[in-house]
C-alpha cells in the first residue's frame, strides 16, 4: 500500500474518532433536552377537570344547596365548591348510591354503580370498596370527615381533579357523569349531585 494512501486513512480515522468523541460529549445533553421535552409534553396533554356540576334537592324540607358551582381557580384549574344545608338534623343514618355514566351519544351507565350506607362506611371505611377511592379523592375538601352523627352543614371547597385519583381505579379518556343520590334513611331520595368530568390522559 502507498504511503499516500495509509496517510489518507489514518486522516479519516482519526476524523472519524473526533467527530464520535464530539458526540459522545453532546449525548448527555441531548438526552436531557429529549427528557425534558417529553416530561413538558406529558405534563401538557394528560389532565382531569371538572366540565359541569349539578345539585338538586328532592325534599326541600329535608336538604337544601344555597351554593353549587365551579369555579376557576387558574389557568386550566377548575374547582367544584358545594354547600349543603341539612334541615333535619341529626344524620344518623343515609343511604348513599354512587353511580358512573359515560358519554357516548348521551350517557350510558359504565362499570360502577354501588350501594353504601354513609354512618357505617365512616366508621369503617374499606379500602377493598371503589366507593373509597373516589370519596379519598374528595375528602381533603370536605369537612364530611368524621362519623355520625353530622348535625352541621356540608360543605365542599374549591375541589380540584387530579391524575392521582384515579390511579386505583383508571378510567378511559372520555367525558363522564358521577352521581351521588342520596336519601333520608328510610328509603327516600331527598337529593342528588352530578359531578361532570373530562379525562384525557394517557
Amino acid at each position: 500500500m502507498a504511503a499516500d494512501e495509509k496517510e489518507d486513512i489514518s486522516n479519516t480515522f482519526r476524523c472519524f474518532v473526533s467527530t464520535a468523541i464530539g458526540a459522545m460529549k453532546l449525548l448527555p445533553r441531548l438526552l436531557a433536552v429529549q427528557l425534558l421535552s417529553i416530561l413538558l409534553i406529558g405534563k401538557c396533554v394528560g389532565y382531569v377537570r371538572l366540565t359541569n356540576l349539578k345539585c338538586e334537592s328532592l325534599d326541600p324540607a329535608f336538604m337544601e344547596f344555597p351554593t353549587c358551582r365551579l369555579n376557576v381557580l387558574g389557568r386550566g384549574i377548575i374547582g367544584g365548591n358545594i354547600h349543603l344545608k341539612l334541615l333535619k338534623v341529626p344524620i344518623t343514618k343515609m343511604n348513599l348510591r354512587f353511580n358512573v355514566y359515560r358519554r357516548l351519544s348521551g350517557y350510558h351507565p359504565f362499570l360502577f354503580n354501588i350501594s353504601t350506607e354513609l354512618c357505617r362506611f365512616m366508621k369503617n371505611p374499606n379500602p377493598l370498596q371503589v366507593f373509597y377511592y373516589f370519596h379519598s379523592g374528595f375528602l381533603p375538601y370536605s369537612n364530611v370527615n368524621h362519623t355520625c352523627p353530622y348535625t352541621d352543614d356540608v360543605f365542599i371547597r374549591n375541589c380540584t381533579l387530579n391524575d392521582e385519583m384515579f390511579k386505583r381505579v383508571p378510567l378511559p379518556k372520555g367525558n363522564y357523569m358521577l352521581t351521588l343520590a342520596m336519601d333520608n334513611g328510610a328509603r327516600k331520595r331527598v337529593g342528588i349531585i352530578s359531578i361532570y368530568i373530562e379525562i384525557d390522559l394517557d
